[in-house]
């Protein structure tokens, strides 16, 4: 297998011309280069590089400018006045303007638009655009920390005659504001970006370009990062991290990810709506040994909805205990029990099996995948497993909702903001709330949380949210990694967003 690998990665490098620039690899090809759009990690990084807010992306709550050079809050944060960056332009040579910001607020707040951004927009009231450098935003009321309402990415106007974001702009040529402009997307799935000519601050020894392919196999991946075939890794496995450490050309840079990973349950199931299942099965997963196995350790496993690194965790609420005698007993508590002694459980009156879907991402994902069915197949359920590409993945999740449970990640930015991954109004068509979770206890909190004038009653908000959500388990909550990138060593000045991860890519260089 080892010589496969390298013979692999020979053909490769004998094959790829010398590259000036970067190169990266992800598990699965991004499904979309629209920001309005995104609902993978690939996806976000892809178009973290060709576009921009108003302000940088957060960090411990704190924004910095980007096209906005300066802003005025009002004293009862209602309101929010932007002056433009002057001489801004957009990879095709136009202007950016006040009217781009305008049309991307409509645009997200347009029922039209098929963005899991739809709740974020819905707390403006209305935006005016005085002159081509002003942009005044009005929330419907006074919201905590206005400015992290605005890390969303801004749209070019003239690209967009409809007024609105249609699903198809997903795969159309992208324009943007950002150091990148998008180039070619290949027949073999890769991607490539040249430096945006317009970008005002391109320094000396820049990036000159960046280029990402889709690369499932891990083991791949690494021997391509190993012989100099790809530059970067977004993420690395945790059992590959002692062989990474021992190349002198390669650096590891961990980074503190607000995210965590879950088993998502349709809720459109009767047995899903049975919180003693639901009980029953947190109880009969070992997570801990899954996460021994799978990733050596590096994570924690975690109790709710907030990832252990950010402020809106609880830590007094302890993660469910594996015990597969009380997840036994909760099963029979519930009815669903095996009444003609074939091994397999019936819910009203049939055998229960239960679909499992999940990216096609990974060996380390699809090994996860296959050790939960076989936890779950324990407890004397059937369990049909399908692995799908990200398009089919996207469209059974988010449109179809042909699944039982699917294994998925979330990644946050500092707000952790958990509104559209609960509330009840959020199950429509590529909304959040996929699983058509609803629990009217859970929306008061959430729009409590929207409503808090200050973080002591926003924490004290999500603090009883995390308890609600521990015991009626919307989603199976199974850990929080830890995470690593791995960058070739002649790329320098590296700093990585624990959420965007390419927001500062205008400052790396490369020797």
């Amino acid at each position: 297998m080892r010589l496969r690998f390298c013979l692999l990665v020979t053909l490769l490098v004998g094959i790829t011309p010398a590259f000036a620039g970067l190169r990266y690899a992800e598990s699965t090809a991004p499904t979309s280069l629209n920001p309005m759009l995104v609902a993978d990690m690939p996806s976000l990084r892809a178009t973290e590089l060709m576009f921009e807010g108003l302000v940088t992306p957060p960090i411990a709550g704190e924004v910095g400018p980007a096209l906005a050079e300066s802003w005025e809050v009002s004293p009862d944060e209602s309101m929010v006045k932007f002056k433009l960056r002057r001489g801004m332009k957009w990879h095709d040579g136009k202007p950016v303007t006040a009217r781009d910001v305008v049309f991307t607020i409509e645009a997200g707040r347009d029922p039209r638009t098929a963005t899991a951004l739809g709740a974020q927009f819905e707390a403006f009231d209305s935006v005016e655009a005085p002159d081509d450098n002003t942009v005044i935003v009005f929330f419907k009321r006074k919201v905590l920390n206005p400015l992290l309402y605005f890390d969303f990415k801004i749209l070019p106007a003239h690209r967009f005659p409809d007024g609105y974001v249609a699903a198809e702009s997903a795969i159309e040529s992208p324009v943007g504001s950002g150091p990148f402009a998008f180039s070619e997307w290949t027949h073999a799935g890769e991607i490539r970006f040249k430096r945006n000519e317009y970008y005002p601050s391109s320094k000396e020894g820049a990036i000159s370009s960046v280029e990402v392919s889709p690369v499932p196999d891990d083991n791949i991946r690494n021997e391509l990062l190993r012989y100099g075939a790809v530059d970067l890794l977004p993420q690395v496995r945790p059992k590959d991290i002692p062989a990474l450490e021992e190349l002198s050309s390669v650096r590891l840079y961990p980074y503190s990810t607000l995210s965590y990973s879950y088993l998502g349950l349709n809720f459109r199931s009767s047995l899903m709506r049975h919180k003693g299942f639901r009980q029953a099965l947190i109880s009969g997963l070992n997570r801990e040994e899954m996460l021994k196995a799978h990733y050596g350790n590096r994570g924690t496993i975690i109790s709710g909805p907030f990832p252990p690194a950010s402020w809106a965790y609880n830590f007094d609420v302890k993660p469910w205990e594996y015990n597969a005698e009380r997840a036994s007993a909760l099963l029979d508590e519930a009815g669903i029990s095996d009444s003609d002694g074939d091994s397999i459980r019936e819910w009203e009156g049939e055998p229960v099996t239960l679909r499992i879907i999940s990216l096609a991402q990974s060996e380390v994902q699809k090994a996860v995948v296959l050790d939960l069915q076989q936890q779950i197949k324990n407890l004397g359920l059937n369990v049909d497993v399908r692995f799908l590409e990200p398009m089919a993945w996207k469209k059974a999740v988010f449109e179809d909702y042909d699944f039982d449970m699917v294994l998925a990640e979330w990644t946050f930015d500092n707000s952790v903001n958990i509104y559209t991954l609960f509330h009840s109004t959020q199950t429509g068509p590529n909304q959040n709330n996929f699983g058509a979770y609803a629990n009217p206890s859970v929306d008061r909190l959430l729009d409590e949380s929207r409503e808090a004038e200050n973080s002591e009653m926003l924490r004290a908000t999500y603090g009883e949210l995390h308890k609600v959500l521990h015991d009626d388990l919307p989603y199976v909550f199974l850990w929080s990694l830890n995470r690593y990138a791995a960058i070739n060593s002649r790329i320098e000045n590296v700093r990585l967003h624990p959420f965007y991860f390419f927001s500062y890519i205008a400052d790396w260089k490369e020797k």
